[in-house]
């Protein structure tokens, strides 16, 4: 039964990065997109996160479980890589949700300036400084490698 509460976990982690990859995708993409109105309809196409909260749900239930029948919850890993997933959610919450939301005013700011006048150009380049902020990268990099010590930690068990 441990093995298949372990293929549910990995599994569930497979389908949250899986899911979550479309957002992943879109901040990347908005980094490139020099025409707000363009990048504007990018919010057309993002899923809505609740999918995404009930996989992350089904990745710390079955983790917990998991630990529960592998009798892990004495072992420092286990609580490393909870205090890690806890750490990497925040941090996606608070920071992705940021750029979402400032990208997203700076562009249609960008637009109401265009459609009275081509002459102001600070809109366009508040827009341009905000789709090229440092959340993508540092995101990536949280999200990506924080996933990848959770793995080893996971895998190797260390303490």
């Amino acid at each position: 039964m441990y093995e298949w509460v372990v293929f549910v976990h990995v599994a569930a982690v497979l389908a949250f990065m899986l899911a979550h990859g479309v957002h992943v995708t879109a901040m990347w993409a908005m980094r490139r997109e020099p025409d707000p109105e363009r990048m504007l309809t990018f919010f057309n196409d993002l899923p809505v996160a609740r999918g995404l909260r009930v996989l992350l749900a089904i990745v710390v239930l079955s983790g917990a479980t998991a630990g529960v029948m592998g009798s892990w919850w004495g072992s420092g890993w286990i609580w490393t890589s909870l205090a890690l997933l806890a750490f990497i959610a925040v941090a996606m919450w608070r920071f992705g949700g940021m750029y979402f939301s400032l990208v997203e005013e700076a562009a249609g700011a960008a637009v109401a300036a265009r459609a009275e006048g081509p002459s102001n150009l600070a809109p366009q380049a508040a827009y341009d400084a905000a789709r090229r902020s440092w959340q993508t990268p540092a995101l990536s990099v949280i999200g990506l490698g924080g996933v990848a010590v959770i793995l080893w930690l996971m895998m190797f068990k260390p303490f």
